[in-house]
């Protein structure tokens, strides 16, 4: 990991500068938010209503717990990264940030159908632990998927030039079969542990489907949050990324009266 050097890494330095800038990312951070909002609504209303008793169950407490927190700090760190100064000045931390609302929204959905109070879904210690063992399989899966991106990025998989690192060998084309094997067999001893009730099935299926691509997706956010700390080149300053700014609506108003030109000629 410490052997990547920064020339190699030009196309995710593009990627650094576009999709994954300190304003570009905001899209992303505001439609986590979203999204969490909506379990995270059932919660506090009823927790505010009948307090700890809306959750009767240990694990129930322990969800409730850990998304309150992880919902206040989410509130926090928006209300921060609000001010346009204030996102390329915490460029680094935002990194760290991109990582955290990444396991937000792949866990915090499976609140609508592990904790009873919100639809009413009745949930057994067994389904929690088949659920348990898909956050273990995401968790494995993320590893390994971070572990093969720095690989890439430490052989040249993200030059703009010469041959990129391919994913899929052999040996990861198993791991692929295995793990959606994994996720069916879990997921159909899910079905089974509710009783085989559809309504909530789809709530599992669908949150499985997030949780396990963002297990992929965001290994990128993490060599993200590598470069930003490692190599200056990935963190841009506000008057940096004004110039840049100017030059560009500049460039766009020039074309435009270029072509404005040809048009009455």
């Amino acid at each position: 990991m410490l052997k990547i050097k920064e020339e190699d890494l030009v196309f995710f330095e593009i990627t650094n500068k576009n999709r994954l800038s300190p304003d570009g990312v905001m899209a992303f951070l505001v439609g986590v938010f979203v999204y969490a909002s909506l379990p995270m609504f059932f919660i506090v209303l009823g927790f505010l209503q009948l307090g700890w008793e809306a959750y009767p169950k240990s694990f129930e407490r322990i969800i409730v717990s850990v998304e309150l927190a992880l919902y206040i700090l989410q509130i926090l760190f928006l209300i921060i990264y609000s001010f346009p100064k204030l996102r390329f000045k915490l460029q680094k931390l935002q990194a760290v940030l991109i990582v955290f609302n990444s396991f937000q929204v792949a866990t915090v959905g499976y609140a609508y159908v592990l904790i009873e109070a919100i639809f009413g879904y009745s949930c057994e210690n067994l389904t929690v632990f088949y659920v348990g063992l898909l956050l273990l399989g995401a968790i494995i899966t993320h590893i390994v998927i971070t572990i093969h991106t720095f690989k890439k990025a430490k052989y040249g998989g993200y030059k703009l030039e010469g041959e990129s690192v391919s994913f899929f060998t052999n040996t990861k084309l198993w791991m692929l079969i295995g793990m959606v094997i994994y996720i069916v067999v879990l997921l159909i001893l899910i079905f089974a542990s509710i009783r085989f009730a559809l309504k909530p099935m789809v709530f599992y299926f669908l949150q499985t489907i997030i949780l396990y691509v963002f297990a992929v997706a965001s290994a990128e956010f993490v060599l993200l949050v590598y470069c930003r700390f490692k190599f200056p080149s990935f963190n841009i300053t506000w008057e940096q990324h004004e110039k840049e700014r100017q030059e560009f609506i500049a460039n766009r108003k020039r074309i435009r009266e270029k072509e404005k030109r040809k048009i009455k000629t």
